[in-house]
């Protein structure tokens, strides 16, 4: 109960930082577990049309000091496929590049499998940003897919 106290007579006085460590490194570096869940849509570049689809997934990795390494499984609402969804499971690397005021910009490779009907290879390259609000974050990201798609996706994230 103590040192409770005295974290907040602390905190009232400007006297302690709480999103620092105690080596004065910012927290958002520290190496942690990330959760995020994502939405958007995808655009189909190859054709003239504009057919687009929906995406929804979400992704768990581990964050090091400025990269990710995680798993990302997305659902794809692509059009002319005999499944209505179509299941993408992706190996990600996100490296992470602090800009200032708890934005970071985000670049970030993509290797899996999808199964639109039969398994087949799917690669991603993204950028994207991320503005850190303590222990979540909101993120925003723009890659280029397999079939010539391009998604535009927003994200809610968790650190642990």
């Amino acid at each position: 109960m103590l040192p409770l106290a005295a974290l907040l007579v602390g905190l009232a006085a400007g006297q302690v930082d709480p999103w620092s460590d105690e080596e004065g490194g910012d927290v958002e570096r520290r190496e942690r577990v990330l959760i995020s869940a994502w939405a958007g849509n995808a655009w189909d570049l190859a054709t003239q049309n504009g057919s687009s689809a929906a995406v929804f997934g979400g992704e768990i990795a581990y964050a090091f000091r400025s990269m990710d390494v995680g798993l990302a499984g997305y659902g794809y609402k692509l059009p002319g496929e005999k499944r209505p969804w179509t299941p993408v499971a992706l190996v990600r690397l996100v490296n992470r590049f602090q800009t200032g005021n708890g934005v970071e910009a985000t670049f970030g490779l993509g290797v899996g499998a999808a199964r639109p009907d039969d398994w087949k290879a799917w690669f991603q390259v993204s950028l994207g940003v991320r503005l850190d609000l303590g222990p979540t974050f909101v993120g925003g990201e723009l890659s280029f897919e397999q079939n010539n798609l391009l998604r535009l996706a927003a994200g809610l994230g968790v650190k642990f």
